[in-house]
């Protein structure tokens, strides 16, 4: 991850004296402190997390993108363009509990970094995931797919320590086809864990594309297509899955119709962890609206064609926006915000 091009490799423009905050350090963050600050604008990024780089860190597999381009470009960041990087720090304002909060050692009010700064930019993401639509889906051995890849991204940073992982059992099912489900089953698989994928997508149509689930298929996964749990079953622990097959219509990521086939029900035997990766929902540092930045119904922040929310001096970037994406859009959606942060600090 290079931020060079950004100037044409002459470096940071004069600065201006404007005052930058971005919250959030995953690809939409970074792109957009890195075009910022190549105006010549004094950018600071603010991340709960103890490591820049949010997903792409501590949720995507190494061998998709290596950590090493990731820490390289921040420190690019940093030593050439004068970014300033406060990690283990949450901004909030009595926003909810997020996955790996415990790591934050400070914490700073939203208003007082707003007030702090001439622009502000909030680029958090989607780190809570959905839950598993099925009976019995509060038993034990259930587990989201965000939460089974940050718990092993952490312990190998040496942030946790390894009994804090989360332990799986010998077969595990994937539920869902995006790329983090399919990243934890890549994740699972190479633990030596017998893995079966089950998703509401033919391998056509799945969000993460034929070629991934192709790729776990050659690694000995099993997929069940067109298929949802019912139920799970077990004495208040996962044992086995009861099955049914589903007619689906899908438009970019929606589901617009979802009925389940009677007769077609199937019980898969030695199912005893399931990874849940079905989707995850925005994050914003608040609960709902905050002070006049309006929020829409799935949970993202509102905003204007030029990702201004309805906050004066306030942006928005990135899967908070949008709801989950690949890390090329995010990143595609924070370089265009910056153009306009820029436009905006430039009256």
């Amino acid at each position: 991850m290079r931020f060079s091009f950004m100037s044409g490799g002459k470096g940071p423009a004069q600065g201006t004296g404007k005052r930058v905050a971005v919250i959030g350090s995953g690809p939409s963050g970074l792109a957009v402190a890195g075009y910022l600050a190549s105006k010549g604008h004094e950018v600071t990024v603010y991340e709960r997390l103890p490591l820049p780089g949010g997903v792409m860190v501590f949720g995507i597999p190494e061998a998709r993108i290596p950590r090493e381009r990731v820490f390289g470009g921040c420190k690019e960041l940093e030593e050439v363009y004068g970014v300033r990087f406060i990690t283990s720090c949450k901004v909030s304002a009595n926003g909810d509990q997020l996955l790996g909060d415990n790591l934050a050692k400070d914490k700073i009010e939203l208003q007082r970094v707003i007030d702090e700064n001439d622009a502000t930019i909030i680029a958090t993401g989607t780190w809570n995931s959905r839950g598993l639509p099925a009976e019995n889906a509060t038993y034990k051995g259930i587990y989201s797919a965000l939460e089974y890849l940050f718990r092993c991204k952490a312990n190998e940073f040496g942030l946790i320590p390894r009994k804090e992982r989360i332990k799986l059992g010998v077969n595990v099912a994937v539920i869902g086809s995006g790329l983090v489900a399919v990243d934890a089953a890549i994740e699972a698989a190479a633990e030596g864990h017998k893995v079966r994928l089950i998703s509401i997508e033919h391998q056509f149509d799945s969000p993460s594309g034929s070629y991934e689930i192709g790729r776990l298929k050659k690694k000995g996964v099993e997929h069940f297509e067109r298929t949802v749990i019912k139920r799970v079953l077990g004495e208040g622990k996962v044992e086995s899955v009861e099955t049914i097959k589903v007619n689906a219509e899908i438009k970019a990521g929606v589901i617009l119709k979802l009925e389940q086939i009677p007769g077609t029900e199937q019980i898969i035997e030695n199912v005893d962890t399931i990874i849940v990766g079905i989707g995850q929902v925005p994050t914003p540092p608040f609960n709902k609206e905050y002070k006049d930045i309006k929020t829409l119904r799935w949970g993202g922040i509102e905003v204007n064609d030029r990702y201004l929310s309805s906050k004066g001096k306030v942006f928005a970037t990135g899967d908070i926006t949008t709801g989950i994406t690949k890390v090329g859009r995010a990143y595609q959606t924070g370089l265009k915000t910056a153009h306009w942060v820029d436009r905006y600090l430039q009256g």
